[in-house]
């Protein structure tokens, strides 16, 4: 796991955003590349170009997807989507880009990468309840 967190955080130092960093991780995983992908991953950065929707909450459902497309929606992303309002939610007061940075690019560099990271992690170990091995 610990190849993965500085792999995120390496990606993430290279300039990619939150959702593209994530689902790159899930097709490193798969062995996979698929820059189309990417690219469109790339409309959900800084909460879909317009401060809405945190693009790790959005790429980490993502990136659950292309990992494991037939049980994702049923239970995995909800599952995660509840934590992030429980959890990321809470401390930020919502679960927008806006409401987490403030449209700040300072708060951005400061807040963002812990804030994908946990995200990762918490995707991770529910997929691992549901059964997927990281290792």
């Amino acid at each position: 796991m610990q190849n993965d967190l500085e792999r995120l955080r390496t990606l993430l130092r290279e300039g990619k955003c939150c959702s593209v960093a994530l689902v790159q991780m899930a097709l490193e995983i798969r062995g996979e590349s698929n820059d189309q992908l990417l690219h469109a991953m790339s409309a959900l950065c800084g909460g879909i170009k317009g401060g809405l929707a945190c693009g790790a909450l959005t790429g980490a459902a993502c990136m659950i997807n292309v990992l494991d497309p037939e049980h994702a929606n049923e239970a995995m992303v909800p599952e995660l989507t509840e934590w992030f309002t429980e959890t990321i939610g809470s401390e930020y007061g919502g679960t927008d880009c806006m409401d987490i940075v403030h449209d700040d690019p300072l708060q951005k560099r400061a807040i963002c990468p812990g804030l994908v990271e946990a995200t990762y992690l918490q995707a991770r170990e529910i997929m691992t309840a549901y059964g997927h091995d990281f290792d």
